[in-house]
This record gives C-alpha cells, structure tokens and sequence, in this order.
C-alpha cells in the first residue's frame, strides 16, 4: 500500500527543502506552533498530492490529498482547540480533496478534522496518508465511554454496589490507570424533589479489598441511618475518586456505580475525556474496559 505515495513523488529520505520551510514559516506566523515531529514531517512528504488508489474504497470512500501546511493554515484555531482537548501539539499539514484540513501531532501521526469531528488516519504520517488513498476506515477519537450492567440481581443493595465499586478500585488499579484508597458515596432519595441525603468519601481500611467490604457497608449503612434515610429508598452512587496528584489523560478518568434508580438498571460507567482516545492511554483504558465487560457478564467491550 506505499504505491500512491511513490507514484505522488515520495521517495525514502526525500527532503522538500526551503519550500517546506517557506510553507512552515507561512503557516507559524498565523498562530501555529512548529514541533519537532511536524518539521521531519513537512520536510518530508511537503508538496506531495496524493491521488485516490486505484483499488480505493476498501472500507470507507477512498480519498486525496495535498500536504502543504498553508492549506490548512485557516484552522489553526480549530486546531489549536482540538490539540487543547486532545493535550497534544497539533501542527496543519495539508488537506484533502474533500476540504478536511490534516495535522500532525508531536509523536508524528496524523489526525484529519472533518465535519463529524477529529479523526486518527495513522500512527505515522506515511500510514495515514497511505490509509486516506486507499479508503481504509479512520478511527474516530471522542471521549469514551462505557456501561456495564451490575451482574446478578443487584436490586438495591448497598452492599452489590461497594462490592461492585470494589472490583473497579481493583481492575482501574491492575490495568495501570490509578490505585484509589478512597469511594465516595451519594445518596438521593427518591422521593419528593430527590434530596441528597449523604454526600461523603469512606476510605478503603489497610490491607486486602476484600477486608474492607464489611466495614464500608457497615459505615454507609450507619451514615444513611443517621441521616433518616435508607438504601431502598434512595438512588446510590459510588464513585471511585482519582487519587490526588494523578496527572495527565487519566486524571480524567470517571468510574462509578450507580443502583437504586427506576429509570435505569444497575450499572457500572467507565468514562474519560477526549485525550484518552489517542495512544498508549487509549490501549490502557481499553484494557480496563475488557476487564469490566468480563466481569460483567456483558461481552466485548466497546466504546460508546
């Protein structure tokens, strides 16, 4: 599949020279911030047009391009934003012939932002163009999120839910996301305008999870006691709370067990923002998913 881009003029080693530079410094003075990944890029494959394949449309609409970062120079807002959400440099990079502007980001691999939002076309700028040409299926990147219903007859229960926010402070620990010490509970009662009864974190006790289950259904119990309200008649949300001092894409990290709402049924959501969609992150976050979505009972996980 390296025939569209022999065929547009690219070669091992090309080097477009003072054009790329002259298109670079074009496109910096309108707001866009050069990047080592995105200097080798444009060096590279600048002034390229990349035709349609022949054999195109294997997934999606096969699809051209032209790699010159002043024609994307106009969405250097856009794509500043996307690069704000996405919490990585993004540097324009051409567009394609459906007018989608493309970026390169600054581990090198290309992003296109069309009108259903940002897409990953490639881990390398040479895959993504290669994968555009030929209609291979991109990757969408939004924020995941996932849904898995509570296993058994969890009714409303304190006790499934922190048994079952348990097995989340287990799974988000052993796929590498964070180690939380802590599950914060959040009681609504059902009647009336739905009046928050309890509102507190409960730390997990010393040793094994297991050893702190009892505890914490006994101290919730207590603290819902003394507030006149009861499990039965309340919506029940334990959330796992990202630890203090977690830092990038998995501090945004949501996980929670929500029971006891007519609405809906017990479940477990798994949710983070939009720069967990890219990269080794996304992989871990996947991983963590596959894990619930067995536990669940619910099959394969897929990002909603």
């Amino acid at each position: 599949m390296t025939g569209v881009l022999t065929e547009a003029g690219w070669r091992p080693g090309r080097d477009a020279g003072d054009d790329a530079m002259l298109a670079v410094l074009i496109t910096v003075t309108v707001g866009a911030e050069l990047f080592p990944a995105a200097e080798r890029a444009v060096r590279e494959f600048h002034g390229l047009h990349v035709h349609p394949a022949a054999d195109g449309g294997r997934e999606v609409a096969a699809i051209g391009s032209v790699v010159d970062p002043r024609e994307a120079r106009l969405d250097v807002p856009s794509l500043n934003r996307l690069a704000d959400s996405l919490g990585v440099r993004l540097f324009p990079f051409g567009r394609t012939d459906t007018d989608a502007p493309l970026a390169v980001d600054q581990h090198g691999r290309l992003l296109m932002l069309g009108p259903g939002g940002p897409w990953l076309l490639g881990e390398t700028v040479h895959e993504g163009l290669t994968a555009l040409a030929h209609g291979v299926a991109p990757v969408r990147l939004r924020a995941p999120r996932w849904r898995f219903p509570l296993p058994g007859d969890a009714s409303v229960a304190l006790d499934a839910a922190v048994r079952a926010a348990l097995v989340a402070v287990y799974v988000l620990h052993s796929t590498g996301v964070y180690g939380a010490r802590v599950l914060r509970l959040r009681a609504t009662t059902l009647r009336g305008i739905g009046v928050v009864a309890v509102d507190e974190d409960f730390p997990l006790g010393p040793g094994s999870l297991e050893s702190s289950t009892e505890p914490l259904i006994a101290e919730m119990t207590a603290r819902l006691d003394a507030t006149g309200a009861h499990a039965s008649g309340c919506e029940l949300t334990l959330t796992v709370p990202v630890p203090s001092g977690t830092e990038g894409p998995f501090a945004t990290v949501e996980c929670s067990v929500t029971l006891g709402n007519p609405a809906v049924g017990p479940a477990l959501t798994l949710s983070a923002g939009l720069p967990t969609s890219l990269g080794p992150t996304a992989a871990v976050l996947d991983a963590c998913a596959e894990a619930f979505a067995a536990w669940s009972g619910a099959g394969k996980a897929g990002r909603g």
